[in-house]
């Protein structure tokens, strides 16, 4: 055995070759079964399904956080989505409750449908607020409904029906059938159907002033005044309570407190339209009458409100009223063009074409108004009017005769037969008809004034000054041409100085009436008060300039 300290010693034992031969083909064996050839392809095919399967999972991995990326785009999508439909729906709902939008507010629920058409709750106000939008054009109307506008009703109705199925125990359903009923001016069922909304929901102040509106159209001013009170006091920025009670307290006469809970509503709400037109009727409701700040109040709710066809109409009554017939006649036609069906604006511009002598305008006006609603008697009997006017007397007699069906005790329906049977020439069946007028009313300014004409042509002029003068003391509106009357028949009975008291008065009261100025001017220089009489001829020369009868009282003067 060799000493492992010195390496150059040769071991003394002879070497076992079989052995050696032994272990280099265990060697060989070995090697050849880890690199032989077939070994080397099952190595390789391992490696390949490792990396196959290593691949697979860097695969999955990279798919799943694709997919993770494409869900959370999906769900931010989705999300956006969802607020911007929300977003069109508050707008919409906000344009309901707050501006009485109710076609604006339309077309925002809509587009929010259109981004979340399975949303219940969208359908749901959807609903509601096209049903309200239905009961609000049956509240505009001025006529009877016609077939479109009563199934419009009825399917607001079912609306009612469908959203009480949707919630059950909501008080929307129950207000929007409270407000059909209304519109329908079943005051009954809509204060019961209302009643239910409150119990549901005893804080909508919303249906507590529905139920004062009702109870007020139905003549129940103090349950009205607690209902608004109730709604007040749960929300106090309700304008529409504090309109209503600005109506109630106009309508009652009350012109402060009216203007106060006006003011009141436009705090709430400045671009109130409703509250300015309430506002300028008021004014035209006080006398005299504030022409100025009335119209000026219209005016306010149409720099609003370009269509509101009920502003136009007020603008018309003001000039109307004020004998400046041709603009009421444009304002009129604006308000007609908005709604041709609109009756009160075609009635009122057939009686501003008779006054401004347009009888044959005038009569398709009225004719037009008969179609709309021929049961309306005083339809009948302004256009009687006119077509007298237009020495129509068959037609207008026919037509009075039709009214008095309607309304047998109108006191204008027998004025009207009086005036006809005046032209006709039949004296006693006038004195008989004007009479009738003014038994079924006492003090009727209009019908004392055409029976003093009457007086006259039987010469009983003190009768006539009675009767002219009781027409004075029983109505405030045009008194001037009662006192011009009078004027000129105490100066055919030469009583001059009386004439002139009467004349002076006219004209005061008008300034504008140059027949009082004329008149005047004749009685002062037969009583030799030049003066005076230079003084009214030079007014009344401003107002008449062409007329060929001033140049005779000039050579008096």
């Amino acid at each position: 055995m060799a000493d492992p300290k010195n390496p150059q010693q040769q071991d003394d034992q002879p070497v076992n070759l079989h052995g050696v031969i032994a272990q280099q083909n265990d060697l060989l064996q070995k090697l050849h079964a880890t690199f032989g050839a077939e070994e080397e392809e099952e190595r390789q095919r391992r490696l390949v399904k490792l990396f196959l399967r290593g691949a697979s999972l860097i695969a999955l991995a990279v798919s799943g956080l694709i997919g993770s990326w494409e869900l959370g785009a999906y769900l931010k999508e989705s999300w956006e989505i969802d607020q911007l439909a929300k977003g069109y729906a508050k707008v919409g709902v906000e344009l309901y409750y707050e501006e009485n939008n109710a076609d604006v507010a339309r077309k925002f629920l809509g587009k929010a449908l259109e981004l979340a058409p399975d949303d219940a709750d969208y359908l749901y106000l959807d609903a509601y607020i096209d049903g309200m939008a239905a009961v609000r054009d049956l509240f505009n109307l001025d006529r009877p409904y016609n077939a479109d506008e009563l199934n419009a009703a009825h399917e607001a109705l079912a609306k009612s029906v469908l959203l009480e199925n949707q919630q059950p125990d909501s008080a929307e359903p129950y207000i929007l059938r409270g407000q059909i009923y209304a519109a329908l001016k079943d005051h009954g069922r809509a204060r019961d159907v209302l009643l239910k909304a409150v119990r549901f929901d005893p804080k909508n102040d919303f249906a507590l002033m529905r139920l004062g509106v009702v109870e007020y159209n139905a003549g129940n001013t103090d349950s009205a005044t607690s209902y608004m009170e109730k709604a007040l006091a749960l929300n106090p920025g309700s304008k529409w309570a504090h309109l209503w009670n600005g109506v109630m307290a106009s309508d009652a006469g009350k012109t402060d407190q009216a203007m106060a809970h006006f003011d009141n509503a436009l705090a709430v709400d400045p671009r109130f339209d409703l509250a300015h037109y309430n506002i300028a009727w008021t004014y035209l409701g006080q006398k005299p009458k504030a022409y100025d700040k009335a119209e000026a109040a219209f005016r306010k709710a149409l720099a609003l409100n370009p269509n509101y066809k009920q502003a136009f109409y007020g603008l018309g009554m003001v000039f109307g009223y004020q004998n400046e017939y041709q603009v009421a006649r444009e304002y009129l036609t604006k308000a007609l063009d908005l709604d041709a069906q609109f009756l009160t604006a075609l009635k009122w511009r057939g009686i501003v074409n008779e006054e401004l002598g347009n009888l044959d305008e005038a009569l398709v006006d009225f004719s037009a108004a008969i179609s709309i609603d021929p049961a309306q008697a005083d339809l009948y009997i302004r256009r009687s009017r006119a077509l007298t006017k237009g020495e129509k007397f068959t037609d207008a007699l026919a037509d009075l005769q039709f009214a008095k069906r309607f309304d047998p005790k109108n006191e204008r329906i027998e004025l009207y037969l009086s005036r006809i049977y005046t032209k006709l020439g039949q004296a006693e069946a006038a004195m008989d008809s004007v009479n009738n007028a003014l038994k079924l009313r006492t003090g009727y300014a209009e019908a004392l004034a055409h029976r003093a004409t009457l007086h006259l042509a039987n010469s009983a002029p003190d009768k006539a000054v009675a009767d002219y003068q009781t027409a004075i003391d029983n109505t405030s509106y045009r008194q001037d041409r009662f006192y011009l009357k009078i004027g000129k028949i105490r100066t055919t009975q030469k009583a001059f100085d009386l004439a002139v008291v009467a004349l002076r008065k006219a004209r005061e009261i008008n300034p504008a009436n140059a027949a009082a100025w004329k008149a005047e001017t004749n009685a002062l220089l037969e009583l030799g008060e030049k003066g005076g009489a230079a003084n009214a001829l030079e007014q009344y020369v401003r107002l008449r300039p062409n007329d060929p009868d001033i140049k005779k009282l000039k050579s008096r003067l």
